[in-house]
């Protein structure tokens, strides 16, 4: 314990240890506090090393999270875009709720497409709108547009009636069917009269096939489309083919004269047309058509041309007879008797010799079914030559008429005679003027075959197969052309023009090559219609009235006769003999048909009286034909 000492200053001291801590101990107690420094700044180090360290680690999170939030809109924005996308093609298409469907996802891909908001409206709108009412609105819509209708048409304003009473059939088909059908194919004939009038003929088409297809079968809208096809079939032939304008003016002159301005163009037309043959000197032509261009238009300057054309035409016909001019192309053949003993009274010894020679030989029955005279081919099987004959009915005398042909066509009227030339020199189509012995060539191919004359005598419709398919076509030409091609018409063969010069008959097909048969189509090539029933069925011919159309057909087994009757369709057989019957022609008065027939073991030419069925036969024609079915006659006053 420690004592207290009392000192001189009079006041307590604290006196000093006895012993005072060595100052070694001072010395470590040093040392320890440089220590504890030292490690408390490594430990600060450490720590803000540590520090670093978590910071770099959420900078490189950070930038890790907004690299991936990146490449998600991305692909989001991808995706959306990809939604969108399929929403527009369902909007096109109009399958709204699909289209709905698909601007959704694309929005939950991507809430910032406006786009796509946009255009979700646009399809909620319109899915709206094709939402199917009830069926009281339905009906009270049917009867608020049938009211609108029926006002509109009552009125006159029938454009406005057809589009109402469109809408009212998409929304009710049924509504008042029958009374629609009614307004809608009255209206859209009144519009499409309307529309010809002021010559808008596309607009009137339109019209008048509505109306076919609302009421099929319509005549009168047939009617019209007829003379539709056949006027602009005419003005496609002005300037560049007078003969063929003319055939499809004269139709529709035929069918309603007064239509637009065709008593004007078809007049004009003969006048161009006779202008072009007072060209070529060739007068008598040129009187013909402005003959024609009169009677339709009487005008005074016609009229002077006329005149003047006929005087011409008369001063021509007394001067000797001209020699062939450039467009003969081949040898006339002079008209002679083929045997002077070729008379009705030959004996049967002579038929057979002759007909053994490969001559014609006529019968004695040969005038027994009145007059006219008879275009026929013979065949000579050992010079292998086909030459033209015609025998007079009258009479009973063959004479040779051109060689080296076959497919004989008299013009209406019989003066000039067309014909297949199979001259090797001068192959194709060609005429042969009867009075002058002038022959021309209109064609030149070797496939141009079975000419016939049109009832004016002012066109030629011939088959040929001459293109690269080898498909036979109907080609028409101007008897006037020299080495010419011709207008196609349509596909098919073995034509026959109809007595007023509107149809065509014809062996053809559809436009697939099927149901082939004989068909009619309006001239120019317009509105093909089936006319008979089997695809054997060929070779037409036109009775002279224009009601019925012989042909022939295989379809029993054997090649007959068959008649239609243009207006009904009924057909009725007409032979039924072994043998081969072809080449059917009518009479002029339409009693007879003319046919060649190997009925008797040779080919010959007979007559069948149509009423009765009795067959006769007129003229052996020599050896048998390699070809009898491409075989033709030809039948004048």
């Amino acid at each position: 314990m420690f004592r207290k000492v009392e000192t001189g200053t009079g006041g307590d001291d604290i006196s000093p240890p006895a012993e005072s801590p060595p100052l070694e101990d001072l010395d470590d107690y040093g040392d320890y506090g440089r220590a504890g420094s030292r490690t408390w700044l490594w430990t600060l180090l450490a720590a803000l090393a540590v520090v670093l360290l978590m910071v770099y680690m959420l900078v490189l999170g950070a930038v890790g999270i907004y690299q991936g939030l990146k490449d998600r809109t991305i692909e989001s924005n991808r995706i959306a875009q990809e939604h969108y996308a399929l929403g527009l093609s369902h909007l096109e298409t109009g399958d709204y709720e699909l289209a709905i469907a698909e601007f959704d996802l694309a929005l939950r891909h991507n809430p910032n497409l406006r786009e796509a908001r946009t255009k979700l409206q646009e399809a909620k709108k319109l899915a709206k709108l094709q939402a199917t009412p009830t069926s009281e609105t339905r009906q009270d819509a049917a009867n608020l547009l049938y009211e609108q209708a029926v006002a509109d048409y009552e009125s006159g304003n029938l454009a406005q009636a057809v589009a109402v009473l469109d809408e009212l059939h998409g929304l009710d088909p049924d509504h008042q069917r029958e009374n629609v059908t009614l307004m809608l194919t009255t209206a859209h004939y009144r519009l499409g009269l309307d529309a010809v009038t002021e010559d808008r003929l596309d607009e009137a088409t339109a019209h008048f096939e509505v109306v076919l297809a609302l009421k099929p079968g319509d005549a009168n809208a047939q009617d019209q489309l007829n003379l539709i096809h056949l006027y602009k079939a005419a003005l496609s032939f002005w300037e560049r083919d007078w003969s063929a304008t003319i055939q499809a003016l004269k139709g529709l002159y035929a069918l309603a004269p007064e239509y637009q301005d065709v008593r004007t163009r078809l007049s004009d037309a003969y006048a161009y047309r006779g202008q072009g043959y007072a060209d070529k000197g060739d007068w008598c032509r040129a009187a013909d058509d402005y003959a024609a261009a009169v009677e339709i238009l009487p005008l005074e300057t016609t009229v002077d041309t006329r005149d003047d054309a006929l005087m011409r035409c008369q001063a021509t016909a007394e001067a000797p007879p001209p020699t062939p001019t450039a467009r003969a192309t081949a040898r006339p053949t002079a008209v002679d008797t083929v045997s002077p003993s070729a008379t009705p009274a030959l004996t049967g010894t002579r038929e057979a010799e002759a007909s053994q020679a490969g001559e014609p030989t006529p019968t004695r029955t040969a005038s027994a079914v009145g007059g006219g005279r008879i275009a026929f081919t013979s065949f000579d099987a050992l010079k292998q030559r086909y030459d033209v004959y015609v025998v007079d009915l009258t009479e009973g005398q063959a004479k040779l008429l051109q060689e080296n042909a076959s497919q004989p066509a008299f013009s209406p009227g019989g003066r000039w005679l067309a014909f297949r030339n199979v001259d090797p020199q001068h192959l194709g189509i060609g005429i042969l003027d009867l009075q002058s012995q002038e022959l021309s060539e209109v064609t030149i191919h070797p496939e141009d075959s079975a000419p016939v004359w049109s009832p004016d005598a002012s066109q030629i419709v011939f088959a040929s197969n001459k293109h690269g398919d080898r498909k036979w076509r109907l080609y028409v030409i101007s008897p006037g052309e020299v080495r010419g091609e011709g207008q196609q018409w349509a596909f098919g063969q073995t034509p026959a023009w109809s007595p007023d010069g509107t149809q065509l008959a014809y062996h053809g097909c559809d436009e697939r090559g099927d149901n082939c048969a004989v068909w009619v189509m309006l001239a120019g090539g317009f509105n093909p219609r089936r006319l008979t029933g089997d695809a054997s069925d060929t070779v037409p011919a036109w009775s002279p009235d224009g009601t019925r159309v012989a042909f022939i057909s295989a379809r029993t087994g054997n090649w007959e006769l068959y008649l239609v009757d243009v207006a009904s369709g009924q057909e009725t057989r007409l032979t039924n003999h072994p043998a081969a019957d072809v080449a059917p022609v009518w009479s002029p008065d339409g009693k007879w048909l003319a046919l060649l027939s190997s009925r008797e073991g040779g080919w010959a030419v007979y007559v069948l009286e149509v009423e009765t069925g009795e067959v006769q036969k007129v003229i052996a024609t020599g050896d048998a034909y390699p070809d009898a079915l491409s075989e033709r006659l030809s039948w004048v006053p």
